[in-house]
């Protein structure tokens, strides 16, 4: 017969002791019973959507990461078989089916970057922004006209890449991080429709006519370079409470 562990009072298959209310730990999980269905912990681990087998087993960050990239790659080579058979029964060759196919290979390769490749950043990095202007390439062929391509979006993702890649280097490279992150955001994006302006005027007119993009620029500039003010400055010889009145 079952007593309370901390008054001593007999209490049978209560719940919970009459007299103190201490829980009877003859009814709970995993002494003399059986957790209830449904009640078993959930599992934080990356693979948990793999149910009670997951539960069972206490995965890593690392096994997990592999289990969701083997997962979403055999759901990508069935969904991609799919669509290529579809295409395939009610046309001669593929067609319609190679725009989400390029899409799930492209997709297929930012995930193996991240999940299959966590501790190899500069390949996964290398892997990412060499899919994008593959995946536009191959758009432009499917579509059979690699001009738009080749002269408009490829540069722009190459820019691109490459200006974020040039503003994430600077500010992993900053000492001492504050306002100068914000700075050198909006340096970047300053730069980013400098360039966007540039590659299209390029391949719309084949003359550089700045315009927006200008104005944009004249805004962004004097921000950056008064937060950098404030970084090096202010925020280094001044009390912040005295400064903002606090």
């Amino acid at each position: 017969m079952p007593y309370c562990p901390s008054c001593g009072v007999e209490i049978g298959s209560q719940k919970n002791c009459p007299l103190c209310g201490k829980a009877n730990p003859s009814l709970e999980p995993g002494i003399g019973n059986p957790a209830p269905a449904g009640c078993a912990e959930e599992d934080s681990g990356g693979a948990a959507f793999l149910g009670e087998t997951a539960r069972s087993v206490h995965l890593t960050p690392d096994e997990g990461r592999k289990i969701a990239w083997e997962v979403l790659t055999v759901a990508f080579a069935i969904a991609v078989a799919i669509l290529l058979s579809i295409n395939l029964l009610v046309g001669s060759r593929p067609s319609w089916s190679l725009y989400p196919v390029s899409s799930f290979v492209f997709v297929w390769i930012c995930a193996t970057a991240l999940l299959a490749l966590p501790k190899k950043r500069t390949l996964g990095f290398a892997l990412v922004g060499t899919a994008l202007p593959l995946y536009l390439a191959a758009l432009g062929l499917i579509t059979r006209d690699v001009t738009w391509a080749l002269r408009l979006a490829i540069p722009i993702a190459v820019f691109s890449e490459l200006n974020a890649a040039m503003v994430g280097l600077g500010i992993g490279m900053l000492k001492r991080k504050g306002l100068n992150v914000l700075a050198l955001a909006f340096a970047g994006v300053a730069l980013e429709c400098l360039g966007l302006e540039i590659f299209i005027d390029l391949f719309l007119d084949g003359k550089i006519r700045l315009g927006w993009s200008a104005i944009t620029a004249m805004a962004l500039v004097p921000i950056s370079a008064f937060l950098l003010y404030l970084h090096v400055r202010v925020v280094k010889t001044t009390n912040l409470r005295r400064l903002f009145k606090l």
